[in-house]
């Protein structure tokens, strides 16, 4: 018995003390005195940040102007950044930016003020796997009137990211953008975009493989749609279908094999184009079920130009189960129509719809060969059908 009263005794200030951690008011045991620790300048040797503060409330890092990153970083889960007015986060060619942390932690960058574009911007300029956002969430940012940095999150130069779980909202202009041809994503999946004044995604024709269907991007941003900037693809891609549309703007050249899935939907924007070369090629199979559209982002007679097949006679050039409508507006002589083939193209298509084209359905020139395999609409395309 004297024994147990003994043990009792030596465990019972151990017992009160991790009460008293417990039971401090809301600061999870920290101490109120201690302050987040400020970040600026640049970072050229590798860090480690850590947790500071039990409490997941409080701030433990500051981001106070360009915090530039040229060294490894890493990020612990449940830290908490606090960005101040126009503080950006530039991770160079020699550093790299891994921040992941956990469902239950998260974490988090955000502005000082609960302000769209109170801050401006992430940027990941460095060519290193390790830089991730996983289990991340990032709000206010934005801010930048850069051309080259209109968002919270930018890929540049050749820059490469994988982003899984992340959530970016209350961006001032576009809430993720790739801003070079050679960045490109290493993962993307399960993100959530959401509250952005501009465009939730914005990408280039060659980044489209890499987005996912779990990605949510039409939650309240000023065009629900991921935007996409032509430019030319050199290497197969996978088109899948999105929680919402692509919007094609400018001039995408296809030099490798493009493959669009069942479901997915494509709106062209003003005088947008797609233009199948000699060494690539233009596969859209959907179902009956799930049709592929590729249509006007405004339903106007030659909202956009065309789908040309200039010069491409792979087989893969096939249409199954799509629709497309309201192009015909180039008033090119090989090109006026929705779609068109020229230099000895070929193009198959079944179970599809040419519609509302402001001057032909398909236009066939220069011994290209369109093999119509039957169950194909035509309707109100205005100079005709097809002009061969």
């Amino acid at each position: 018995m004297k024994f147990n009263k003994l043990l009792l005794l030596l465990f019972l200030p151990l017992f009160f003390a991790a009460c008293d951690k417990d039971d401090d008011n809301g600061n999870g045991g920290d101490d109120p005195n201690l302050e987040p620790i400020v970040l600026s300048g640049t970072q050229n040797a590798p860090i480690v940040l850590e947790n500071l503060f039990n409490n997941p409330d409080r701030v433990d890092y500051i981001v106070n102007g360009n915090w530039r990153i040229e060294a490894p970083v890493t990020v612990e889960p449940g830290v908490r950044f606090m960005m101040t007015s126009g503080a950006t986060i530039q991770v160079r060619s020699t550093g790299s930016f891994n921040v992941v942390g956990e469902i239950d932690r998260p974490i988090i960058f955000e502005g000082e003020q609960a302000t769209d574009g109170f801050w401006d911007y992430i940027t990941f300029e460095s060519n290193n796997p390790n830089n991730r956002l996983e289990n991340v969430i990032i709000r206010h940012g934005g801010g930048s009137s850069f051309n080259s940095y209109p968002a919270s999150v930018v890929l540049r130069n050749n820059g490469q990211l994988a982003m899984v779980n992340t959530e970016i909202a209350n961006s001032r202009r576009n809430g993720f953008l790739i801003g070079d041809n050679d960045s490109r994503m290493s993962e993307f999946r399960e993100n959530i975009i959401s509250d952005c004044e501009f465009y939730p995604i914005s990408i280039r024709t060659s980044h489209l493989g890499f987005i996912d269907e779990n990605t949510d991007f039409t939650r309240n941003n000023g065009f629900n749609q991921i935007r996409v900037a032509g430019n030319t693809v050199n290497t197969n891609i996978t088109v899948r279908p999105a929680s919402g549309p692509y919007l094609f703007t400018d001039n995408s050249r296809i030099e490798a094999g493009l493959e669009i899935l069942p479901g997915t939907l494509i709106q062209m924007g003003p005088s947008a184009r797609i233009e199948i070369r000699s060494t690539g090629s233009l596969m859209a199979i959907g179902t009956p079920e799930d049709r592929i559209t590729i249509t006007g982002e405004q339903p106007a007679k030659g909202y956009w130009d065309y789908i040309y097949f200039n010069g491409s006679n792979s087989s893969d050039n096939q249409f199954k189960f799509v629709d497309v409508s309201y192009g015909g507006g180039s008033t090119f002589n090989c090109c006026g129509a929705n779609i068109a083939l020229a230099s000895n193209a070929f193009f198959s298509m079944e179970h599809s719809s040419i519609t509302h084209s402001q001057r032909w359905g398909i236009r066939i020139r220069g011994n290209s060969t369109y093999e119509d395999l039957g169950d194909n609409t035509f309707l109100e395309n205005e100079l005709g059908n097809i002009d061969d």
